[in-house]
């Protein structure tokens, strides 16, 4: 009889011992599970973080004094993917308007400035993913010959620097090169010296609005360079930025050329 008594307070522990035994295990094991596979994180990998698109603008006169523009935009294009499994298909917002799907895309920007990607997995809306890049702007601009603003024909030269409000500064070039019949400018007398005046522009609908003077001086070099650059920038919706190149020597026959890239 005792031995009877011992016997099933034994075998109850051992029941128990071996229900807890197995729940543990399971608990064990579910852990380990979620450790081993959890959801990979999705990530943006982009060509890289900062683009260059390029402005190139010649005038062309055909002889009637009435140049043309001819303009050629080059936008540099982003190559953007993803590390990380995704759900279901992806798609892309790429924050002007344009939209994309697959894995792998590639997008240009038409406006400069910081620019916000997107992609969302379809199969999980709430798995958003976002990035950001940069355009900048390289501007390069051959004019015709300057004129004498005192002559029949005056003229200034303008060159639009497409600056938008995200523009933080200009980096620019002017290069006044010699060209024509008329003597050297290492040639002239003091009083027939070259001469060039370089304005910054603030335009809203056709209006100046503000005037900057950058350079006004003569020179008796066949080609001159005047570096600057373009701060406190600014721009209001509506306003853009442009050169204003002059020349006061009736004599001179220059043709400028004009370089820059726009940093945001």
């Amino acid at each position: 009889m005792q031995a009877a008594l011992l016997g099933r307070p034994a075998a109850l522990v051992l029941v128990v011992t071996l229900l807890a035994g197995a729940a543990l295990g399971a608990g064990l094991t579910s852990l380990v599970s979620e450790g081993l596979s959890p959801e990979p994180p999705l990530r943006i990998l982009t060509s890289e973080d900062v683009g260059v698109n390029s402005y190139v603008m010649v005038e062309v006169d055909d002889g009637d004094n009435d140049e043309r523009q001819e303009v050629t935009w080059t936008m540099h294009t982003f190559t953007f993917s993803t590390e990380g499994e995704a759900s279901g298909l992806l798609t892309w917002d790429f924050g002007d308007g344009a939209t994309a799907v697959g894995t792998v895309v590639a997008h240009a920007f038409e406006t400069p400035g910081r620019h916000t990607i997107t992609v969302v997995d379809a199969e999980d809306p709430g798995r958003v993913v976002s990035v950001e890049v940069r355009v900048e702007l390289q501007g390069d601009v051959v004019s015709d010959n300057m004129e004498c603003t005192c002559a029949p024909t005056a003229k200034s030269t303008l060159v639009d620097l497409q600056a938008t409000p995200e523009a933080a500064f200009i980096d620019v070039e002017v290069r006044v090169e010699h060209e024509g019949s008329s003597e050297s400018c290492s040639l002239r007398n003091p009083l027939q010296e070259c001469h060039v005046r370089v304005l910054v522009e603030r335009v809203k609908e056709g209006d100046v609005v503000a005037r900057d003077e950058v350079f006004d001086a003569t020179f008796r070099e066949n080609e001159l360079l005047i570096p600057f650059t373009i701060e406190d920038i600014d721009l209001e919706e509506g306003e853009s930025l442009r050169l204003r190149l002059e020349t006061d020597q009736l004599r001179d026959w220059h043709k400028p050329t004009t370089t820059w890239i726009t940093s945001v």
